[in-house]
């Protein structure tokens, strides 16, 4: 395990992106964000790192994806993700305000590792970044791509 945790944000929103650095950077977390506004830049993004020659350490430790988005939504670039054998090790957090039952079983049904409403207050954004920190890049193990 690396001791930066790269988060591939794929939002639109500028607000909540604000927020999730924010929250990163006064939890002290070690990271990498990169961050994405679109559905298609972060399909190309990420299959990119197919690519030989492509550095290691563009590949993030972690997605985290709005369901909403411009263009293809959340629920079809996780069935892209999900889909491709090289990609699918990758973990996919849905972070969307939808609560939306149908949402809900899209996604995980398209192969979402996990689908979170996005919290409503700072504290609780503060709280959600701690948390993925702990599980996705401390406990969890994952097979690396290469």
């Amino acid at each position: 395990m690396h001791s930066i945790f790269h988060i591939l944000l794929v939002d639109d929103s500028p607000s909540d992106v604000l927020i999730i650095e924010r929250a990163l950077r006064e939890g002290n977390i070690n990271h990498r964000l990169t961050i994405l506004r679109d559905s298609r830049t972060a399909l190309d993004y990420l299959l990119a790192l197919k690519e030989p020659d492509s550095p290691a350490d563009l590949e993030p430790d972690l997605v985290l994806l709005d369901l909403n988005l411009p263009g293809l939504d959340g629920c079809h670039v996780v069935a892209e993700i999900k889909g491709d054998p090289e990609l699918r090790s990758i973990p996919v957090v849905i972070l969307t305000t939808s609560c939306l039952e149908d949402d809900i079983r899209r996604v995980c049904l398209a192969g979402a590792n996990t689908f979170i409403r996005k919290p409503d207050e700072y504290p609780r954004y503060q709280e959600l970044v701690a948390i993925l920190h702990q599980y996705w890049h401390q406990t969890a193990i994952r097979l690396p791509r290469r």
